[in-house]
């Protein structure tokens, strides 16, 4: 059993961080050029990005492909799973579409990922539309 000392440490998955950081290493890895254009077709080039490398994990159904990891990566974000609800219509977890915790974690990588799309083009200072 955990203490509660080792509870008030416990490290939470940080879901914005990491797929920030994420996402900076896509481009590196691609020929994404930010020159002479506009912050929409950044920001579209950069979601077809994240798609095209499956970075909600919607495209296969999971992220981690592992319920024990998606269900941690999961702990202590339990307000980023409401908020993805509300943004998705959704009233609860009890949603048919949502049977597990990997879908659970792409719900909430679906939800984050217009603001995470949003920090890195301010990270890379393109200008607002």
């Amino acid at each position: 059993m955990m203490s509660d000392e080792e509870l008030n440490n416990l490290d939470f998955y940080n879901y914005k961080e990491e797929m920030i950081d994420e996402l900076e290493d896509m481009i590196k890895d691609s020929d994404v050029e930010f020159d002479g254009k506009n912050r929409g077709e950044m920001y579209e080039e950069l979601q077809d990005l994240a798609f095209d490398r499956d970075m909600t994990g919607n495209r296969t159904g999971s992220y981690w492909c592992s319920e024990l990891k998606a269900e941690r990566a999961l702990l202590g974000n339990f307000d980023l799973v409401q908020d993805a609800l509300d943004d998705f219509g959704m009233e609860s977890v009890d949603s048919p579409e949502l049977l597990s915790g990997e879908h659970l974690d792409v719900l909430v990588r679906e939800h984050l990922l217009p603001q995470v799309i949003d920090e890195v083009l301010d990270n890379h200072n393109i200008a607002p539309f």
